[in-house]
């Protein structure tokens, strides 16, 4: 019953911060001014209340009081009062989280697929134990009855994937790809040092650790003693 109650919870989530729900599956809790770049050759700026669809991938704005979903290729950067967004590729959107002469560190927040999969299955299994369960505490058939008879309005579980642009090349920072992207000669450090820093690949405190201390040296050959 525990791991039910708290389909709610995430690892990307912090206690108190803005959920997305099935009613209302967006980044932000409401549409905010921000500053859209559009174009390719000549680029256009525009200033309109704008939020994310963490399902879609896709940026949407309030026009005449209508939401309406900007074309997806079309959008180089938002930026929001909390930040800047960037597209990383057709699909994503992604907030810079760090910003240097070394790249960019970019966090993108979507809805978490394979928890969604696992709700979905908890939720008829606890149908199954229902009808097989007469004694149960009320209180617990009350708060399943709800989840189960309102999901879209429960939150939404999320995940965040963090990548790394740096030199012009755009890679999800996970061990394998930075692996591939260091001098081989650091290959070794780069293991012990994940070791001792525990890095967590879904927590931004990690990433940003793993940029500072480590990445950003990456093609710096080790000093011969």
């Amino acid at each position: 019953m525990l791991s039910l109650a708290s389909f709610a919870q995430s690892n990307s989530m912090k206690p108190g911060e803005w959920c997305p729900t099935g009613v209302w599956p967006f980044l932000n809790q409401r549409f905010d001014v921000a500053t859209v770049y559009t174009g390719f050759v000549n680029v256009t700026k525009t200033q309109v209340p704008c939020n994310i669809h963490i399902g879609k991938q896709t940026l949407w704005y309030a026009k005449d009081d209508t939401l309406m979903e900007a074309n997806p290729g079309s959008v180089l950067r938002v930026e929001f009062r909390d930040g800047t967004y960037i597209p990383i590729n057709q699909s994503l959107f992604g907030k810079i989280v760090k910003e240097d002469e070394a790249g960019k560190v970019i966090r993108v927040r979507e809805v978490d697929q394979k928890e969604m999969e696992n709700r979905s299955k908890a939720a008829s299994n606890l149908g199954i134990f229902l009808l097989d369960g007469p004694n149960m505490l009320t209180q617990s058939i009350d708060l399943m009855g709800q989840y189960i008879a309102k999901p879209e309005e429960q939150p939404l579980p999320v995940k965040d994937t963090f990548y790394y642009l740096f030199k012009g090349q755009l890679f999800e920072a996970s061990e394998q790809n930075i692996l591939a992207h260091i001098d081989p000669a650091r290959k070794k450090e780069y293991r012990a040092y994940t070791r001792s820093a525990e890095i967590i690949s879904y927590n931004e405190s990690s990433i940003l650790k793993q940029w500072n201390d480590f990445f950003v040296n990456y093609s710096t050959p080790l000093k011969k003693k």
